[in-house]
C-alpha cells in the first residue's frame, strides 16, 4: 500500500518540476522524490525477504477509513489552477494520509525495521507539512 501512495507522491512531484514555478516547491519536489525513491526501494528490500503477516481486520478497517478521510478533505480542497499553490495544497494531504498509514502501523505492524520506517515517515512527513504551510501563508496570494 505505501508504495503505491509513495509512487503518487513521486507522480506530484513531477508534476511540480513539469509546471512549477516557485524554487521553494521545486525544491521540496525534489526532495520528496528522493526521499520517497527510497523509501520504496526500502519497502521492497523489506518485502521481498519478509513473508506478509495475516492482515488484522482493525487495521483493515482504520486503513480503509483513513482511506475515506482523505478522499473527502482531497475532495474539500481548494486549488486554483497555480501549479505551486496546488501542489502544495494537494502534498499536505497526501502527507496527512501518511502520517495516519504511519500510525497504524504502529499500531498494528509486527516489524521493528516496519515501525523504525512508519516513525521515520511521520517525522519527516510532519516536518515537510509544516514547512509547506509557512509556503503557503507566505504565498496566499497566488
Amino acid at each position: 500500500m505505501m508504495r503505491m501512495h509513495h509512487q503518487g507522491a513521486i507522480d506530484m512531484a513531477n508534476k511540480e518540476l513539469q509546471s512549477g514555478d516557485d524554487a521553494q516547491m521545486r525544491e521540496m519536489a525534489q526532495k520528496i522524490i528522493k526521499d520517497q525513491k527510497a523509501e520504496i526501494q526500502e519497502l521492497t528490500t523489506f518485502l521481498n525477504g519478509h513473508v506478509p503477516h495475516l492482515n488484522v481486520p482493525e487495521f483493515v478497517t482504520e486503513q480503509m477509513k483513513n482511506m475515506e478521510r482523505s478522499g473527502r478533505v482531497t475532495d474539500l480542497q481548494i486549488i486554483n489552477g497555480d501549479t505551486d499553490h496546488d501542489f502544495a495544497m494537494l502534498m499536505i494531504q497526501h502527507h496527512q494520509n501518511a502520517i495516519g498509514n504511519a500510525k497504524l502501523e504502529l499500531i498494528y505492524g509486527h516489524e521493528s525495521a516496519m515501525q523504525t520506517m512508519a516513525k521515520n515517515i511521520i517525522e519527516k512527513q510532519d516536518q515537510e507539512i509544516s514547512e509547506i504551510q509557512t509556503w503557503l501563508l507566505a504565498n496566499k496570494n497566488r
